[in-house]
């Protein structure tokens, strides 16, 4: 009578794909990638807005989110130099990593140099060539100017045209 009862995790298994336990089958779900999700703070005339009697103010910003491949794809074609600005392949390399870091979150000072590449980037995912565009999200900028959202996995890619 003992050889017929198993153990309820042996029956899992056996339900899946024969093979080794815990090993995964043919038909288990391929693993999402992570996907860096952002938005841009600067033109914010363009976007309707709404006023709080404490000063503050609302505007629905639009979002993207793109993979970390695909943001590094992007990067290695977008970022060389041209006849307008001779960069070194030094220079360009450090262009790339800011733009990484920049939309990952890790890089929050953005530097003069990296302005043309942030909006090469915008201008690509407001135009749906690269990225994915995601619901719109409500920030709240305090009167002292300062971006609020509900949302903590949004990078706030904020810059000054120069």
């Amino acid at each position: 009578m003992k050889k017929h009862i198993k153990s309820y995790s042996k029956f899992l298994f056996e339900q899946e794909i024969p093979g080794l336990p815990g090993e995964p089958g043919e038909n288990a779900a391929p693993k999402k990638e992570k996907r860096h999700r952002f938005l841009f703070v600067d033109a914010l005339d363009d976007f309707s807005s709404k006023r709080y009697p404490d000063g503050s103010v609302e505007y629905s910003l639009p979002s993207y989110s793109v993979t970390q491949p695909n943001l590094e794809n992007w990067a290695e074609k977008n970022i060389s130099a041209t006849d307008k600005n001779q960069m070194t392949d030094s220079v360009i390399k450090l262009r790339k990593e800011n733009l990484i870091n920049i939309v990952k979150g890790k890089k929050v000072n953005i530097a003069k140099e990296d302005e043309e590449f942030i909006e090469k980037l915008k201008n690509a995912v407001a135009t749906d060539i690269f990225g994915k565009r995601e619901p719109n999200v409500i920030v709240i900028f305090t009167k002292e100017g300062v971006p609020l959202c509900d949302k903590i996995d949004v990078t706030f890619i904020e810059y000054k045209k120069s």
